[in-house]
């Protein structure tokens, strides 16, 4: 509460007064949920209240955190009914034809929530401070809804978008910590929609604001019991927490009880890393927001990074630092502990502690009495907002997967029927060899509550009848994404791609925040060569998250089968910003970069080639690249490619370092020198060298043999122009006559080679080949005799 009351304050200059004011102070929801005016907003769609702003902004408040705490912090009484109060609930909160997760209590709190909001930032004429605090609990509340959706929403997200520029704005003014809460708010938020790009700006914005930086680094440590010799253990380091001057955790939250990390009691691996050095093995404690920056940083790299084990081995120093924390906000710690039980229930000498944790996790959540329920619903909520509140289905349902990990089918199926996640449940019955009795279920509860889009949905999904999409489709009144989605899933799995694609394509356009959704299109699309409908399902996918190379890749790919290069070639440009190190994306730059004649992205693209790939050859690249330089011919910015010689022959360098007897390589890099001529010389004596060596056969074809003939010819002539030219040089006599006596000799074995065959299309070059020879000969001995 110590957060809400501060906001509160700031809006109003003074101390806030009032009967909605003194309720939330007391946490007396009842005072609130039970007043007229909450009543009445669920009651009318206008609701013309003679109550202040002031007062509307204090229900709303209220009606949120006691939703919280029904639905995400707990206690929750025995007494409170399932089901959602008020009969247009479900309906007035759908976003984008997605509804409220079943196991949501107390919608009607959301809903006033709602309500009150719509009109409250509508309003114009507020003070900064107002604006401020009106417009930081909007975000709140759409956040919290979002959260209790099944799916994301576009349209949530738009809003909250909107929100964080007046947001942004509105704390512009405000001191460090205040700014610094917000950014971690709103950095949740973008974490929340799966936004990578903005997560990483506002991680960006938050870390400048109190100069305060999260790494990890390597320090030598022991994992095991026997482990004998230390090996480098990731741990956290944080730089400029001192600095920005927080009250100690102690100070804030030393009056509260956190649930605590259980013992692993394993016989191999130690409780946590044990360091060598003694200053290592403390736990540093933390203030209360810089725990929950370091959550902030947490949740960032899960989502932005791909799930490997190197992944995991990076957050998990993050998380053992705030499970080790003596002092802190509950929610914090409660999402520390969940998401290190997570992380443990895939190995298996610490799944047994995950299960552990998650069963205490859920007792916190759920059981009211004295035992269990050591912190108050005001310590609860304390900070609440600037850390990742974990709804208590979303704890079961992890519970419930522990268990399946560990075997233990029916006791997760019973958890997974609690909480009503039928896909779990089909899962289940199906590892159990009893696939039908999930549709048996589902059907029992459909006669029992009434038939709904989600359980029609989940019945098409145990039963593979396309009917109950049907009947879903047509109860949501064609306004459900979920039924279209779940449609087109069917036939997507069964590679029915035509069907699948009118049907994804209708769930995007009533939500179009659905990534897993637009990337089935997509590929659908890709499959059937429908080249316009796969460009929009990535483009959009693209323009949500830009992460991932894939959906660039096949964005580019749609995009050159459409006959735009242009745009391929930027599209992959991006794909590479995502993996700079996948040799097939720099392919298809490569190429589509030759096609749009940028030369110089070319060259780049070879050249990277080389270095992720051993002994890279592209022959026809190659010979493109080096006769637009020779030739002077321009590239798509209308420049000279001529420019881009020097480095053209810095990598056919690399690449003839790399295959030394590939002639033809000598032979490029042989023409882009038009400064040196004895260097021209000499790589055509590497040229000829290549294909001799590398083919000791190359004289029985005709084709090949005509090759080095032509390649001897101009070795011979231009190794005797260079001579006569420079002879007269003393500093570069030696290695003229050198170079003239090597291009000489290899005109004799050419000569000796070819003439066996007699191919009649190398008389003439063979006979020019003997006239150099004669010529070379009469050189040297002249020079000789000098």
């Amino acid at each position: 509460m110590d957060s809400l009351l501060a906001s509160l304050k700031q809006y109003s200059g003074t101390e806030p007064s009032g009967r909605y004011y003194a309720a939330l102070a007391r946490t007396d929801w009842s005072a609130l949920l039970t007043s007229s005016t909450f009543t009445e907003l669920l009651v009318n769609d206008e609701h013309q209240s003679v109550d202040s702003n002031d007062e509307l902004l204090h229900l709303a408040i209220g009606s949120l955190l006691a939703f919280l705490q029904y639905n995400f912090l707990g206690p929750r009484e025995t007494t409170q009914p399932v089901q959602l109060q008020g009969s247009n609930c479900t309906e007035h909160l759908k976003f984008d034809g997605e509804e409220l997760n079943v196991n949501v209590r107390r919608a009607d709190c959301l809903l006033v929530c709602k309500k009150i909001f719509d009109r409250l930032v509508n309003d114009d004429v507020q003070s900064p401070e107002k604006v401020y605090c009106v417009r930081l609990w909007y975000q709140r509340y759409l956040l919290i809804h979002q959260r209790c959706m099944d799916d994301l929403t576009h349209t949530l997200y738009e809003r909250f978008n909107a929100n964080v520029v007046a947001l942004e704005a509105a704390v512009a003014e405000a001191d460090k910590v205040t700014k610094a809460e917000t950014y971690l708010e709103i950095l949740f938020g973008f974490i929340q929609f799966k936004r990578i790009s903005k997560s990483e700006q506002w991680l960006q914005k938050l870390e400048s604001t109190t100069n305060v930086t999260l790494t990890v680094e390597g320090v030598l440590g022991m994992r095991t019991k026997y482990q004998q010799n230390p090996l480098p253990q990731l741990t956290v380091r944080l730089q400029g927490v001192r600095e920005l001057g927080l009250p100690d955790a102690a100070e804030t939250h030393g009056h509260m009880k956190l649930p605590a990390i259980l013992k692993l009691e394993d016989e191999v691996r130690l409780e946590k890393i044990r360091f060598m050095n003694e200053q290592e093995n403390e736990d540093v404690q933390l203030p209360a927001l810089i725990q929950n920056m370091v959550l902030g940083k947490i949740y960032f790299l899960h989502v932005s990074q791909p799930k490997e084990q190197l992944t995991l081995e990076e957050i998990q120093p993050y998380i053992t630092s705030l499970v080790y924390q003596r002092y802190g906000p509950w929610t914090t710690r409660i999402a520390a502990l969940f998401l290190n039980a997570t992380m443990e229930a895939t190995h298996k000498r610490t799944v047994d502690r995950s299960l552990r944790q998650m069963e205490e996790l859920v007792q916190q959540f759920d059981s009211i009495s004295s035992d269990t329920l050591t912190t108050s619903v005001a310590d609860r909520l304390s900070m609440a907002f600037s850390s990742w509140p974990i709804a208590g289905w979303q704890m079961k349902e992890k519970l419930a997967d522990v268990m399946v990990s560990l075997g233990m089918v029916k006791g997760a199926l019973d958890i997974y029927q609690q909480v009503q996640s039928w896909q779990n449940v089909i899962d289940c019955y199906t590892v159990l060899e009893m696939r039908h009795l999930a549709a048996s279920v589902i059907n029992q509860l459909i006669e029992r509550n009434g038939p709904s889009v989600r359980l029609y949905c989940m019945l098409g999904d145990a039963t593979d009848d396309c009917e109950c999409y049907r009947r879903a489709w047509e109860l949501s009144k064609e306004t459900s994404a979920s039924a279209q989605r779940h449609w087109g899933n069917y036939y997507f799995t069964r590679k029915d791609y035509t069907s699948a694609i009118e049907h994804l394509r209708r769930s995007i356009e009533i939500n179009c925040l659905q990534e897993r959704t637009l990337l089935r299109l997509g590929y659908a699309a890709l499959q059937l060569e429908r080249w316009e409908e796969a460009a929009y399902a990535y483009r959009l996918y693209t323009s949500f998250e830009s992460h991932g190379f894939e959906p660039w890749n096949n964005l580019a790919k749609a995009y050159i089968m459409l006959g735009e290069k242009q745009r391929a070639h930027k599209v992959l440009q991006e794909a590479l910003k995502c993996n700079y190190s996948n040799w097939k994306v720099w392919e298809n730059f490569l190429l589509v970069s030759l096609d749009t004649r940028n030369v110089g992205d070319a060259l780049n693209a070879y050249e990277r080639l080389l270095e992720l790939k051993e002994r890279y050859y592209d022959k026809e690249v190659l010979e493109i690249v080096v006769r637009a330089i020779v030739l002077g011919e321009v590239d798509a910015d209308g420049v000279s490619c001529g420019r881009l010689r020097k480095k053209a022959a810095k990598l056919l360098g690399h690449a003839c370092a790399q295959q030394p007897n590939n002639g033809y390589l000598y032979e490029l890099a042989a023409e882009l020198e038009d400064t040196d001529m004895l260097k021209r010389c000499q790589k055509l004596q590497n040229a000829y060298r290549g294909y001799t060596q590398s083919n000791s056969q190359w004289t029985k074809a005709p084709e090949g043999c005509l090759t080095v003939v032509n390649l001897s010819v101009d070795l011979c002539e231009r190794s005797l122009n260079v001579f006569v030219e420079g002879k007269k040089d003393p500093e570069r006599f030696v290695a003229l006559r050198s170079q003239l006596s090597s291009a000489r000799l290899s005109g004799q074995a050419c000569l000796r080679s070819a003439s066996k065959e007699a191919w009649p299309q190398c008389a003439e070059p063979l006979q020019s080949l003997e006239s150099l020879v004669e010529k070379m000969t009469t050189e040297l001995k002249e020079a000789m005799s000098q």
